[in-house]
């Protein structure tokens, strides 16, 4: 999990990003673009669910940005 963290800033940004849609960031896709781009972390991400530090972070990088998020990760 720490490697996955710090290796991640600049992905999880640019995931929340390419996530927004007005002004709300989806939590689903923002983790999808991730994993995405971090096809290497496919087991760790995996392993990890959707009650994590990942997604911790994904929503206070984007909240800092003023964006709402969206928790979308349960159907």
């Amino acid at each position: 999990m720490d490697h996955l963290l710090k290796s991640t800033d600049t992905i999880i940004q640019t995931a929340i990003d390419k996530a927004i849609q007005d002004n709300i960031v989806s939590l689903k896709k923002t983790v999808a673009l991730i994993r995405a781009k971090r096809p290497d972390l496919k087991e760790e991400l995996d392993e990890l669910g959707t009650d994590n530090e990942l997604c911790e972070k994904v929503v206070k990088l984007a909240s800092a940005s003023g964006k709402v998020v969206l928790f979308d990760l349960h159907e």
